[in-house]
């Protein structure tokens, strides 16, 4: 029988994070109205897009940069030693926008080695983290920035990626991860905590400052972003959450590489946790609580993989199945509220198209726990891997059209 943690974590979980979505919003509709409006204008930003055999997809992304309303901005455009025509198709955008900058590597050395580049050359205020295949809301940067002039103790702001290729079911389940999950767990973390897990290196704008305080992105995480973000956390800066800064990404549309990136996610999160453990009784508040969040998430994987043995060996076995419809009821419920408030969260925003989305909740929720579970076990298979640099391969975008 699955004891009670296995069962209610999941539920107790997906209530915390609508409640703190919930207040989230009336937060910042109402005491922070700085932070939710756009500046059009001000700072200076240059837009890091760091590129590895992105062909398929850089030129739709660039043309896209090039339409959005703030002004004082450049972009830096850096090959990291690609073998396709990756490092042409930015001459071309070169020539068609002045505002590009060009830096090509000598050696592939990763995404990190390559950001950091570009930070030991830059002068502006701001930096603008962006992958590839971003597709870039025109408003998305003025929002940002919005949130840096506001306070100074913030030294980085994520954006909202939507995901735009949909066609197959894989696709479509990733697409209610970002708009449900993902989205819900920002802004409960920035509430509850006034820290998030981690900024997204699919838009996160950065104070140059503070990136060069804690020595720019580390060439040996397997996630640059959740690494600097913590890092950030360790000198007391702040991380936060901006809903209204949207832009449209590709996910990847095969098992293989959709496991993939998430076993690299989740070896991320866990070298974090790794790094940060035994600093625990030291850390912020924020900080503690996102670690204790993380090994209950870690526990409740344990748990509950061993309760299915269990149960599958009692079927074998002995012939018994004993397996609690009432909650799966409930898991399906608290799926269904996510739904709903997301729904009402975005009612006026033309840009996030749920289309008949509802349809492929009875298998989201199941989909997003087992996901977990293997992520966390191939993580842990991984926890005392080192590289000295984390180079990458080809990105599995699906089906770009």
């Amino acid at each position: 029988m699955i004891g009670g943690f296995e069962l209610y974590y999941p539920v107790i979980m997906s209530f915390v994070w609508i409640i703190g979505a919930i207040f989230f919003n009336y937060c910042e509709r109402t005491f922070t109205k700085l932070r939710s409006k756009k500046q059009d204008n001000g700072p200076s930003v240059e837009v890091f897009m760091s590129c590895y055999n992105e062909e398929a997809v850089l030129e739709r992304s660039i043309d896209s940069l090039e339409q959005i309303t703030y002004q004082n901005y450049r972009v830096v455009l850096i090959d990291d030693k690609s073998s396709d025509n990756t490092l042409q198709i930015m001459q071309k955008l070169a020539q068609k926008y002045p505002n590009i900058e060009i830096k090509a590597q000598k050696k592939n050395m990763g995404k990190a080695a390559a950001l950091n580049r570009a930070l030991s050359e830059s002068k502006a205020d701001y930096i603008l983290c962006v992958d590839a295949d971003t597709i870039f809301k025109k408003d998305s940067l003025s929002y940002l920035v919005a949130v840096l002039s506001a306070d100074q103790r913030i030294a980085a702001v994520t954006g909202r990626p939507i995901v735009k290729n949909v066609s197959t079911l894989i696709g479509k389940l990733q697409f209610l991860e970002y708009i449900l999950n993902i989205d819900m767990i920002k802004r409960s973390q920035s509430f509850f905590l006034g820290h998030i897990m981690t900024v997204s290196g699919v838009l996160t704008l950065f104070r140059r400052s503070a990136l060069e305080d804690v020595g720019g992105w580390s060439t040996e995480a397997m996630t640059e972003d959740i690494d600097v973000t913590w890092r950030l956390y360790d000198k007391d800066y702040y991380c936060t959450y901006q809903p209204r800064a949207l832009c449209q990404i590709y996910v990847p549309e095969t098992v293989r590489g959709f496991v993939k990136q998430r076993v690299r996610w989740g070896r991320g999160g866990l070298e974090v946790l790794r790094n940060h453990f035994k600093m625990i009784p030291n850390l912020s508040w924020g900080q503690r609580f996102l670690a204790l969040d993380m090994c209950f998430s870690y526990a409740w994987v344990f748990l509950v993989s061993f309760a299915i043995f269990k149960i599958f060996f009692e079927f074998i076995f002995i012939k018994n199945l004993r397996i609690n419809l009432g909650i799966l009821v409930a898991y399906y419920g608290a799926t269904l509220l996510f739904y709903g408030f997301s729904k009402l969260f975005n009612w006026k925003n033309t840009y996030i198209k749920y289309k008949n989305y509802w349809l492929y909740l009875p298998f989201f929720f199941y989909a997003y726990w087992l996901n977990n579970i293997v992520v966390v076990f191939s993580a842990f298979y991984h926890l005392f891997d080192s590289v000295k640099f984390a180079a990458w391969g080809a990105s599995d975008r699906g089906k770009v059209k």
